[in-house]
């Protein structure tokens, strides 16, 4: 049992790795480009990664989860089939993704009311050829427990793609159109070893042909796929009304400022990845109490990590903005201080908990109805005379934590499953507490000595929160250093 916990422990911490790889480099990527272009051309180039990413919520059709969760249910070599099968459908998608970007880039500049989006789409339309069949790589290696291949992959990946796109940016031309070709020779690399790594893991083997497995795929996927299409519109909402009705410069402070901490992936996707498998186990057998015990464990673990993480980050929010992007984007700090208050709402399981024990549809619903009221909101918003980007993205923040927390947690309480039960919220309190009354402390301290360096007066604010709150933590007993090296032993 110990051994199986270990191992478990060691998957989630490639994949934290890896997850955090990914949001790094795309930080310092924004860090970089922020500074050598105008708010105009960064927001067009924002704009291309936003229409991009929303798209392929579309044309990827469910199908990265098909692998999760039909390769365990086969031998190798069926497996092997699989993978063929879902590679050609990949292909084909990204055929028709890749079409519809070029010919469709005149439409979509103008309902962006932006005419440059036009040429960096058409540019921008090759590269989902590429980028659509690496989809399912890590599905492959997680259901293998091969997860550190899954860490050097995106690490490698990743940083190949930063460079791609910043050096012709700094050394051939200040352009956005540079960096999008850079994103698209990163692509097609990343392509060429994808391919390899989904074919080595099944060379050994030989194929086993399933009759109507495309069939069992597209019965699986496209209830996903029109999940995740409500999800699409619902997180495009407020990056289009701002886009639109408030123009690409406004689009590029919201981009910027709406950042997840790299801490939050890190320490909370593989625990959830990890918890589902468990909730979904004791829903079949009727019988909470473990998994409950391990979700607590857990809730506990992370909150003590992300308390002072937010806490810190929240006050100081306008000086790692301009750390970050500059001078130009301090005013991105009021839409980073409301992703920060969502972080906090992540270290709380309920919708992955709904979706484990089986409740898609009721999730669904949820999905359908928020993302409505949301459109209507932030319509009726951008219409009156007091609406401001400002505005709209708290509309977003609010609805998506109903959308994740706030109601899946009512239907999880009437169903007799606490995924927050007293001693959580007494420990949440104690920790918000602490945090809370140190970073007054050090706020006081940094106000008094009036530190004009931005970067410095960053660091000794770190430096002496940390003093503050490890060297006050045994009053109310939380140690977190133990924590800290607990995850480092493991």
């Amino acid at each position: 049992m110990l051994n199986k916990s270990k191992s478990n422990f060691n998957q989630a911490l490639w994949l934290s790795i890896s997850y955090t790889c990914s949001m790094l480099v795309g930080i310092v990527s924004s860090m970089i480009l922020s500074r050598y272009f105008d708010k105009v051309e960064y927001g067009t180039y924002r704009q291309i990664i936003f229409i991009y990413n929303t798209l392929l919520t579309i044309f990827q059709a469910g199908l990265p989860s098909v692998f999760t969760f039909f390769l365990p249910r086969y031998s190798k070599e069926e497996g092997k089939f699989i993978v063929k099968k879902l590679q050609k459908i990949l292909f084909a998608l990204g055929t028709c993704f890749s079409l519809s970007l070029f010919f469709g880039a005149d439409i979509i500049a103008n309902m962006f009311k932006n005419p440059n989006l036009a040429d960096g789409l058409r540019i921008f339309s090759i590269f989902p050829l590429f980028t659509l069949p690496t989809l399912g790589i890590e599905g492959i290696y997680i259901v293998n427990k091969k997860t550190q291949y899954i860490a050097v992959y995106q690490t490698v990946t990743r940083i190949l793609m930063l460079l791609c796109i910043v050096i012709p940016v700094i050394f051939i031309k200040n352009d956005y159109l540079y960096a999008l070709i850079g994103w698209g020779v990163a692509s097609f690399i990343a392509f060429i070893i994808a391919v390899i790594a989904k074919h080595n893991e099944y060379k050994d083997f030989d194929t086993i042909k399933i009759d109507n497995i495309s069939k069992d795929i597209f019965k699986y996927s496209l209830p996903l796929m029109g999940s995740a299409i409500i999800m699409m519109l619902f997180n495009s909402c407020t990056q289009f009304f701002i886009s639109r009705y408030y123009g690409t410069g406004a689009f590029a402070e919201f981009s910027n400022g709406y950042l997840t901490l790299p801490f939050v992936p890190m320490f909370i996707a593989p625990v959830r990845s990890l918890l589902t498998p468990i909730f979904s186990k004791a829903s079949k057998e009727g019988n909470y109490d473990n998994a409950l015990d391990t979700l607590y464990n857990g809730t506990k673990q992370i909150m003590t990590i992300m308390i002072p993480i937010i806490v810190f980050a929240f006050l100081f929010s306008k000086e790692i903005m301009v750390i970050l992007y500059g001078k130009t984007y301090e005013v991105s700090s009021a839409y980073f201080r409301m992703m920060l208050c969502y972080n906090f709402l992540e270290m709380f399981a309920f919708s992955g908990i709904i979706n484990a024990i089986g409740k898609t549809k009721l999730h669904l619903y949820i999905n359908i109805i928020c993302t409505a009221l949301l459109f209507l909101t932030s319509f009726i918003t951008v219409k009156i005379s007091i609406g401001n980007p400002y505005i709209v993205a708290g509309l977003y923040v609010i609805f998506i934590s109903a959308i994740n927390y706030f109601i899946p947690g009512i239907y999880l309480h009437k169903e007799s499953i606490d995924v927050v039960n007293k001693d959580i919220f007494r420990y949440m309190f104690k920790l918000l507490l602490h945090a809370i009354i140190s970073i007054t402390i050090v706020g006081g301290i940094i106000s008094y000595l009036s530190i004009s360096s931005i970067i410095v007066k960053i660091t000794i604010a770190l430096f002496v929160y940390m003093i503050i709150m490890l060297g006050s933590s045994r009053i109310l007993k939380i140690n977190y250093l133990n924590i800290l090296k607990r995850i480092l032993k493991k």
